[in-house]
């Protein structure tokens, strides 16, 4: 069964992402197994700033970041009558991307170009290009 990691990060591009996801989805006889992953960049514990909020208030943190931003694409997964599993990840974004996509067995990673961290992609170099160099599948880049 071919496997197809989605990823999208909640920005208004992820939908456009999803909808490619869907279009490549169809082209297959049976339907390929699809995973949503949207990754958190870890929150600095600065100082001990861990301690006050607490571990679960944390997890619980990024996991409704996660779910807010896997939304909109999941919905359109739904109106396409396909199923996915949506995961939530925490780390820095291409490395667990490319990481998830070995783990899951995936065929393709589906991700865009920009997404809500333009500036700091500027900044630090583009999470689309360093999960391409990281992934050991084929990345296909959905541009803006």
């Amino acid at each position: 069964m071919t496997r197809i990691l989605i990823a999208v990060d909640g920005s208004s591009h992820s939908s456009k992402v999803a909808r490619v996801a869907i279009r490549q989805a169809a082209a297959y006889k049976r339907p390929p197994e699809l995973h949503l992953v949207y990754v958190h960049l870890p929150v600095p514990t600065l100082g001990g700033l861990l301690k006050p909020v607490g571990h679960e208030a944390l997890r619980r943190y990024y996991r409704e970041e996660g779910e807010d931003a896997l939304r909109r694409a999941k919905n359109l997964f739904d109106r396409a009558k396909l199923a996915c599993t949506m995961h939530i990840l925490v780390g820095p974004t291409a490395k667990s991307l490319a990481g998830q996509a070995k783990k899951l067995k995936c065929d393709m990673i589906i991700m865009g170009t920009h997404g809500v961290g333009a500036i700091s992609g500027t900044l630090l170099g583009s999470v689309a290009a360093k999960t391409v160099h990281l992934a050991h599948c084929p990345v296909v880049l959905v541009r803006d």
